[in-house]
Formats: structure tokens, sequence, C-alpha cells
């Protein structure tokens, strides 16, 4: 099973995203860069993979993640400005996570 899930059409917008912003190297790794009121945010670095790693190639680009953040989320889905609602590239786990209600003022209410 694919951990990293990406449509030919998110594909051929990310890797125009690349080359828009000149990354020559498409090893592209998936970091968590924290947690905010609608769940967790991850953001990309261009990096080389490692043996802690879970490694995906899809034509030209390979993805990498560490395996614990694969085991808690289950993986990926990096979806097209289209599939996201027009609302630009957007990288999603697998595994939704509820928000951290904690972190934005204590204004969750149930």
């Amino acid at each position: 099973m694919n951990k990293f899930i990406i449509s030919e059409e998110a594909y051929n917008e990310f890797k125009s995203f690349l080359q828009d912003n000149e990354i020559e190297k498409f090893s592209i790794r998936i970091n968590l860069a924290g947690f905010g009121c609608s769940g967790p945010a991850f953001n990309i670095t261009v990096d080389d993979a490692n043996e802690n790693d879970v490694v995906e190639t899809m034509n030209d680009i390979t993805f990498i993640a560490e395996s614990k953040l694969i085991d808690e989320f289950g993986g990926f889905k990096l979806l097209s400005s289209e599939e996201n609602g027009g609302r630009g590239l957007s990288l999603k786990p697998v595994i939704e996570v509820e928000g951290g209600c904690g972190s934005c003022g204590g204004g969750c209410h149930h």
C-alpha cells in the first residue's frame, strides 16, 4: 500500500511548483511542522533519505518521511488545487487527527 498518495493532476502541479522554484533535486522530505487549531501542520524540504525513513518514488519525484510519521499519520495525501477546493496544493495526513484545542486559547466548545 502506498504511503504517499498523489493523483496525476496533483503530481503535475507539484512538479511545476518545484520547477517554478528552481528546485533541481526532486527528493522531497515531509516534516511535522507542529500542531495548531486545525491539527498537525506539515512542511517539505529537499533532503536525502536515511535508514529510518519510508521512501516512495512517483515518476521522478521521491517522497521521504520518517517511519514514525508514517506510523502516526498512516501516510500522506498531496492534493492539487482543484482537489483542495481551489485553495492551492495541500498536504494532508491519511489518518485525520483532531485539532489541538488547548493551543488556541481554549476556544473549543463541546
